[in-house]
C-alpha cells in the first residue's frame, strides 16, 4: 500500500530547490565572512570555544585535539581535520597578518610542510582573538540555539579589531567567491578614524593613509595608483605583488641576488623547484644556480651566469617565468549585517565595520545603564536599612510576612525587600553603610556618564575613536607583527621584449627550407658561393640569428611566423613544416624571410600582381596563419621582397621560355595594402616573374655576394606601371638576382 506521505514532484524542481538551499547554505554558513567580525563560522566557533575554555593569552596551552573535540561536538557538525587545518591557519603567521592563535609545536611552514596531528600540537588565542571577544559578556551579540538545540552560540563577535581588512579572507561558494588580502592595522584605525570624523571623505584621500594591502610574507606591491584606486573604488581588481631582493657583491665585478621576501601565497619549496628546473631545462640562460639559505627568514641565493648580466633583467626573467611575481585578485565579496552577500567598495567596508561598533557601543552602554540601575535600586534599600536598621530588625523577628510590611511602611519595591531579607548581619557595620554610600555615589557618577554617551552622537564618536587608537597602540607600529612588511614601489617595468632578447641564445644559425615541405636549421651560415653547391631540392636558405622570428609565406597567399629557437631538425631531409604550422593539404612554403618591426615587405604573383605591406601586418601567433595575398586561379604566387629604406627602384625580371625582361619601376607606384590583389606590374601575360630586386637611387645592381654588375645600364629599363619589358642582354647573368642581399636568402628554382 502507497504511503500517503508520499509526494509526487518533478525532479527538476527538487533538484532547483535543494540546490538552492545548499547554496545558500554555503554562502551564509561556510564560505564568506561576516563584514561585522571578518570571521568564518568555523573561525567564530573556534574562537568562541577556546573562550569558554578559558583559553586567554595568559593561560596555559591546551591540546589543539581538546578545541577541536569541544568545536565539533558542541558547535560544528563537520569533520576533525577541516576544522583543525582551520585553527592550523589562524595560528601560521605567514598566512594570517595577525594571528588569533598561539600555537605551540609544530604547524608547518612557508616550504608547505603539515603541520603535525592535533594531539602533539598546543593552542590558545592571542591578544588579537581577546578584541575580538572584548564586550562579548555585556550582551552585545545575539545568540541562537547550536545545531542540537542544547547549547547556544553567539550569531557573530564583537569584534573591536577590524579582522575583515586586517587578516583579509578568502573563500569559494555556489556561483560567488571571495578574495580579501590583509592590510596594516595602524593605516586601518587611522583610516577609520577619518571616515568617523568625516564620513564624505573621498576615497583619494582615504588612499593617502591606507595605502594598500600589507601582506604577512612582506614583498613589493607592482601596481600604480589609479589600479589600487580602481579596486578600491569596485571592491574588484588585482594587486601584483614581487619578492623582495637585494644585490650582494662578491668582488672582483661579481655579485649574488638574493631575495629576501616572497609573494602571499607562494609555497617556497615548489618555488626553488621551478626555478632549478628552469636552469636545468635551459630555459633561463642569464641564471647559474639557485641555493636555499633560509631558516627562520627566507634567503634565497641566486647566481647569475657570469658578471655581465644585468641583476635587473634576470630579476625581471623570473619575475616573468615563476611565482616570484603573482597576482592578488581582490573581490570584496562579504556577508553584510542581513547575511546578504554583497561585493563592497573600501569606504563602504569601512562604514558598515563603524556602524557595527556603534551598535556594539551603544548595546555594552545599554547593558551596563541597565545592570546600575538595578545596583542603585538595591543600594537604596541598604540605605533604608541602616537609617532603620533597629524598626527593620524587629519587623523581620515578629511580623509574619516580613517583605509585604517592609514593603508597606517604607515603600520599597520587590527587588529591594528580598536584598535586605537577604542581607547578612555582619554587613549592618558602621563601614559597610560607609562603603554601601561610596558605591552608590560612584555608580551614580558612572550612570550620568554612560546617559550622556547614550544621548550624544559626539561622545560616541570619541570612544569609538578612543577604541581605534587602543587597537593601534596595541597591535601597530610599536608591537612585533604591527609594522608595515609590503613595501609600495610602482616598479619601471622593463619591456617584455627585452627580456626575452636577453634570455635567448643568439647564435648564427642558417635555415634551409626543402621543396616547400621540410625545414631544416643548421648552426652557423651557410652561404654557397655559386648555385652549383646547393641541393636541387631546397628551394630556400636563409641566414639568421638563433634568437629571431621568420615569416614564411605559403603558395595559398597566407603568411605564418616562427620563433627560429623553436626549431629541431637536424638531419638531411629535416622536419616537416607541418609539425608547427597548420598547412592545408598541398599548401607549400613558396618564400621565408626573418622578421623585422615595421619593414616594408613587396608581395608579388606569378603573373605580376603586386602590392606592398607592413611586415607587422604578415606576423600571426595562430598555427594557422593568416590570409594575405588573394590570387586569381589563372596565377599562383611568387614571392616577397623586403624594402630597404634607401631603395627607390624595384627590378621586376620576367621569363618566357629563356626569353627575359626587365622592367624597373618607382615603388611610390605600388599601392600599399594590408591584403588584396595587387596592380598589374607589366602587360605581356605571355611572361611570368622569375625574379626581384631592389635598386638604390644611383641605380647600381649589386649581386647577393654584394658585387656591383658593371656596364649594365639600368636607366633605359625605367618605365611607368604596368609597362612591357625591355630584353636583357645575353651577358647579364639572372642567376644572381635569384636572392635577396638584405636577408642573404636564396632562392633555387
Amino acid at each position: 500500500m502507497m504511503n500517503k506521505n508520499i509526494l509526487k514532484e518533478e525532479l527538476k524542481n527538487q533538484f532547483a530547490k535543494k540546490y538552492l538551499s545548499y547554496a545558500l547554505s554555503t554562502i551564509t554558513q561556510r564560505a564568506l565572512p561576516d563584514l561585522r567580525d571578518g570571521l568564518k563560522p568555523v573561525h567564530r566557533r573556534l574562537i568562541y570555544a577556546m573562550y569558554l575554555l578559558n583559553l586567554g593569552p595568559k593561560s596555559q596551552f591546551k591540546k589543539s585535539a581538546r578545541v577541536v573535540g569541544d568545536v565539533i561536538g558542541k558547535f560544528h557538525p563537520h569533520g576533525d581535520q577541516s576544522v583543525y587545518d582551520a585553527l592550523v591557519r589562524l595560528a601560521q603567521d605567514f598566512l594570517t597578518k595577525y594571528p588569533l592563535v598561539y600555537g605551540q609545536g609544530n604547524f608547518g611552514n612557508i616550504d608547505g610542510d603539515n603541520a603535525a596531528a592535533m594531539r602533539y600540537t598546543e593552542a590558545k588565542l592571542t591578544s588579537v582573538a581577546e578584541s575580538i571577544l572584548k564586550d562579548i559578556e555585556y550582551d552585545t551579540v545575539k545568540f541562537k540555539k547550536t545545531y542540537d538545540g542544547e547549547l547556544e552560540e553567539p550569531e557573530i563577535l564583537p569584534s573591536q579589531f577590524p579582522n575583515i581588512l586586517a587578516n583579509g579572507s578568502s573563500g569559494i561558494a555556489v556561483g560567488m567567491a571571495t578574495n580579501i588580502p590583509p592590510h596594516n592595522i595602524t593605516e586601518l584605525c587611522n583610516g577609520i578614524k577619518i571616515i568617523n570624523d568625516k564620513p564624505n571623505t573621498k576615497l583619494n584621500d582615504l588612499l593617502k593613509i591606507i595605502k594598500g594591502p600589507d601582506f604577512p610574507t612582506g614583498g613589493v606591491l607592482n601596481n600604480n595608483k589609479k589600479e589600487i584606486q580602481r579596486a578600491y573604488k569596485t571592491g574588484k581588481g588585482f594587486f601584483e605583488i614581487r619578492a623582495s631582493y637585494k644585490i650582494e657583491e662578491l668582488g672582483r665585478g661579481l655579485y649574488q641576488i638574493v631575495v629576501t621576501q616572497i609573494p602571499y601565497h607562494v609555497n617556497k619549496s615548489k618555488l626553488i623547484e621551478k626555478i632549478a628546473s628552469l636552469i636545468l631545462e635551459k630555459k633561463n640562460k642569464l641564471l647559474d644556480n639557485i641555493i636555499d639559505e633560509s631558516d627562520e627568514k627566507v634567503r634565497i641565493i641566486l647566481r647569475p651566469k657570469n658578471r655581465n648580466v644585468d641583476p635587473n633583467i634576470l630579476m625581471e626573467s623570473l619575475f616573468n617565468q615563476t611565482d616570484l611575481s603573482t597576482k592578488f585578485f581582490l573581490n570584496m565579496n562579504i556577508l553584510n549585517d542581513k547575511q546578504q552577500p554583497r561585493v563592497m567598495p573600501l569606504i563602504d567596508v569601512l562604514k558598515n565595520f563603524l556602524k557595527h561598533r556603534y551598535l556594539i557601543l551603544n548595546k555594552k552602554n545599554s547593558y551596563l545603564l541597565k545592570k546600575i540601575n538595578k545596583r542603585l535600586n538595591i543600594l537604596k534599600g541598604f540605605l533604608i536599612v541602616f537609617r532603620n536598621v533597629n524598626n527593620i530588625i524587629k519587623i523581620i523577628r515578629n511580623d509574619k510576612d516580613p517583605k509585604k510590611s517592609l514593603i508597606k511602611r517604607y515603600n520599597l519595591n520587590n527587588f529591594q525587600a528580598d536584598a535586605i531579607l537577604d542581607m547578612k548581619l555582619k554587613n549592618l557595620k558602621k563601614i559597610e553603610e560607609h562603603e554601601i554610600k561610596n558605591e552608590f555615589k560612584n555608580l551614580s557618577s558612572e550612570k550620568n556618564i554612560i546617559q550622556k554617551i547614550l544621548r550624544s552622537k559626539t561622545l560616541q564618536k570619541k570612544e569609538i575613536n578612543k577604541e581605534f587608537d587602543q587597537i593601534s597602540l596595541n597591535f601597530g607600529e610599536n608591537s612585533s607583527f604591527g609594522k608595515r612588511r609590503t613595501v609600495l614601489d610602482n616598479f619601471k617595468q622593463m619591456d617584455a621584449d627585452e627580456v626575452q632578447e636577453n634570455l635567448k641564445t643568439n647564435e648564427d644559425v642558417t635555415i634551409f627550407i626543402i621543396n616547400g615541405a621540410y625545414i631544416k636549421i643548421n648552426k652557423g651560415n651557410y652561404l654557397p658561393t655559386n648555385f652549383d653547391e646547393l641541393d636541387k631540392t631546397c628551394n630556400l636558405i636563409l641566414c639568421s640569428k638563433s634568437s629571431k622570428k621568420i615569416i614564411l609565406l605559403s603558395n595559398f597567399g597566407k603568411s605564418y611566423t616562427l620563433s627560429i629557437e623553436k626549431l629541431v631538425g637536424r638531419s638531411q631531409k629535416g622536419k616537416q613544416i607541418s609539425n608547427y604550422l597548420k598547412l592545408k593539404d598541398s599548401e607549400k612554403i613558396i618564400d621565408c624571410f626573418e622578421y623585422v618591426e615595421n619593414s616594408k615587405i613587396l608581395l608579388s604573383t606569378k603573373m605580376g600582381k603586386m602590392f606592398i605591406t607592413e611586415s607587422d601586418n604578415l606576423y600571426s601567433n595562430k598555427r594557422s596563419g593568416k590570409k594575405i595575398l588573394n590570387i586569381n586561379s589563372n596565377d599562383s604566387f611568387f614571392g616577397s621582397l623586403m624594402l630597404n629604406g634607401v631603395s627607390e627602384y624595384i627590378a621586376v625580371f620576367l621569363n618566357r621560355s629563356e626569353d627575359y625582361k626587365l622592367i624597373i619601376l618607382n615603388k611610390k607606384e605600388i599601392p600599399n595594402l594590408n591584403h588584396g590583389v595587387g596592380v598589374n606590374s607589366f602587360k605581356n601575360k605571355e611572361y611570368s616573374v622569375c625574379s626581384l630586386s631592389c635598386i638604390e637611387k644611383n641605380l647600381v645592381f649589386n649581386d647577393i655576394f654584394e658585387q656591383e654588375i658593371k656596364n649594365f645600364q639600368s636607366k633605359s629599363y625605367i618605365t611607368k606601371r604596368p609597362g612591357s619589358g625591355k630584353k636583357i642582354t645575353s651577358k647579364f647573368n639572372l642567376n644572381l638576382f635569384r636572392g635577396y642581399k638584405k636577408n642573404i636568402k636564396i632562392i633555387n628554382d
